[in-house]
């Protein structure tokens, strides 16, 4: 319950706050099925480049926390919000696993992708990338690199 409130209040937040002219709050229910939660805010910060704010919940393989990234996108069709894209990521995790060890894993990589925005308000994002992890030795071996992968569906206006 805690964690819809806070993915819900996110995005109330975000929702309300007007960066610029196109937005896109949006989830990633393929995510589900491998034990993370993640919900973005992306708006456009110029006619072809956007900033993404997310936060996320993990229950993976014995490790349970939370944690919020930001992606900065390049749009490479010259409009923000829709088309093929790419850009860096970077990523903070408070995570704890079963055996009671915990700590801060940073995530720094990069993602590709291409988001559709249909009629006017229905986004899909498909995107693939690659992440560096950094300080998870201790959560079981959590640590090296990893890759990302997603579906997100959402809403822009």
């Amino acid at each position: 319950m805690k964690l819809k409130n806070i993915i819900l209040g996110v995005a109330i937040l975000f929702a309300s706050v007007s960066f610029a002219q196109e937005h896109v709050v949006k989830v990633n229910p393929l995510g589900l099925a491998f034990g993370l939660a993640n919900v973005g805010y992306e708006f456009s910060v110029n006619d072809s480049q956007s900033l993404t704010i997310s936060g996320s919940y993990f229950n993976i393989a014995n490790i349970k926390g939370f944690g919020a990234g930001l992606e900065y996108r390049f749009y490479f069709d010259g409009e923000a919000i829709q088309g093929w894209h790419a850009g860096p990521s970077v990523g903070f995790f408070s995570l704890k696993d079963n055996s009671s060890n915990s700590g801060t894993v940073i995530s720094l990589g990069g993602e590709v992708g291409h988001q559709w925005v249909f009629g006017e308000n229905f986004a899909l994002d498909v995107f693939a990338g690659y992440s560096a992890l950094i300080g998870g030795e201790k959560l079981l071996g959590l640590s090296g690199s990893s890759p990302t992968f997603g579906v997100s569906i959402g809403y822009a206006w």
